[in-house]
């Protein structure tokens, strides 16, 4: 019987599909014996460069930061951020985070008046019933925390559990405790939607913020036009959108640095930057009263974890840990929102200042030097050459790759 494509083994898919022989070598040469466990229809890793952000100082101690990213700039922009908030006091938290995890029973078309009697009744029968599908989170001290009934619209209300899922971002954990609290309402199994865990994760905010020295900036007039533009984020949804895109390009390359899920996090990033009616910038900065500070604050959701999920497959992800000096959970989150800040103070010095082009011009240069077949000694001559031109292109990059090849001859 033949064999369905899931079926085939990594090997077996390449060959059968329709690729030279030089195409099917080069899937061969990426495939990784981690990752074919890791997704269907596997085929071969898709490498991201990892770049270093050598010294982040948060709450007066020094990390390295790992950062996954394609974007030229992105572990640059967060290096300089983080390195003029260390010319203050770097970067500060003010309370621990939260590990919750909140799980939604969706029901439609229900009395919700006699549901919401029926919950408060039976909360201590849930607790057991959660307890019994997750005992050893119980046992860890973690587990159900909370039981709330909340009506949507006339139509639609849901049953949330609030979960501490300890050191794991916890959505298998959520997961099977939904389910199992899902059983104790059969008799209403038409009227229910489904039941899954929520990313938006607002039981689990997190802060971060920092005070630089408006000397660190480029003085007094330089720190007021950031604060000015700063404000449009908070006023403004194009301009709100694109902060918060740059937020998140420190944010995410560190989260898929450690084996996280970046599009968790960044869902519920979105989420919370509209959670008060309008679409806002997640950060927010102003002057200090006495004007010598610039103070940059964000916050938002982040349900990540240290154990389980991608994590134990990806060797990567704890060497990555390892790098970082092995971060408890709460320190970790509160690196990664650093980072996200720190490309925030870098994006929005350069756009007020000279402007962001500049710096993205001179990784573009190194970019169109590869694209023109540049080899690793000759990547940089052809970048320096092309970053002093007025404009440049792949065929100005190929042009100067000859002149330098038939120089070097």
């Amino acid at each position: 019987m033949t064999k369905k494509f899931y079926q085939l083994t990594a090997e077996e898919r390449i060959n059968q599909l329709n690729l030279s022989a030089e195409d099917r070598a080069f899937f061969f040469e990426h495939q990784g014996k981690e990752s074919a466990h890791l997704i269907e229809n596997y085929l071969a890793d898709f490498a991201l460069p990892e770049g270093l952000l050598p010294a982040l100082l948060l709450d007066g101690q020094k990390s390295m930061i790992p950062m996954v990213t394609e974007e030229p700039s992105v572990v640059a922009a967060a290096s300089n951020g983080a390195r003029m908030a260390a010319l203050g006091s770097g970067f500060f938290s003010e309370k621990a985070s939260q590990a919750r995890l909140t799980g939604q029973i969706l029901f439609h078309d229900v009395d919700q008046k006699l549901l919401a009697k029926r919950i408060e009744e039976s909360k201590s029968r849930l607790f057991a019933i959660a307890k019994a599908a997750k005992p050893s989170m119980v046992a860890r001290g973690n587990g159900l925390k909370s039981v709330a009934y909340r009506v949507l619209d006339a139509r639609h209300s849901a049953l949330e559990l609030s979960v501490d899922t300890g050191k794991a971002m916890g959505a298998n954990a959520v997961n099977t405790i939904l389910e199992a609290v899902k059983d104790d309402f059969d008799d209403l199994k038409e009227q229910i939607a489904g039941a899954i865990l929520s990313n938006a994760g607002q039981e689990a905010l997190v802060s971060v913020a920092t005070k630089v020295p408006v000397d660190a900036v480029g003085g007094l007039k330089q720190a007021e036009k950031i604060v000015a533009l700063a404000e449009f984020g908070q006023v403004d949804v194009d301009r709100a959108v694109t902060e918060n895109k740059g937020i998140f390009n420190g944010i995410s390359a560190v989260v898929l640095a450690t084996g996280n899920d970046f599009r968790a996090v960044e869902a519920a990033g979105h989420a919370y930057a509209a959670w008060h009616g309008a679409y806002r910038s997640l950060s927010s900065w102003t002057l200090t009263d006495d004007q010598k500070y610039l103070a940059g604050q964000l916050s938002m959701p982040l349900n990540i974890g240290l154990l389980g999920g991608a994590m134990a497959a990806l060797p990567m992800a704890s060497k990555n840990l390892l790098l970082m000096g092995q971060p408890d959970l709460d320190r970790l989150k509160k690196l990664i929102l650093a980072t996200g800040l720190a490309n925030n103070l870098a994006a929005l010095k350069a756009v007020s200042g000279k402007g962001i082009q500049a710096g993205h011009m001179k990784m573009q240069a190194r970019t169109l030097a590869i694209q023109a077949g540049a080899q690793e000694d000759e990547i940089a001559k052809v970048a320096s050459r092309l970053a002093r031109e007025t404009t440049f292109d792949q065929a100005k990059a190929e042009r100067i790759l000859g002149e330098i090849r038939t120089h070097d001859a």
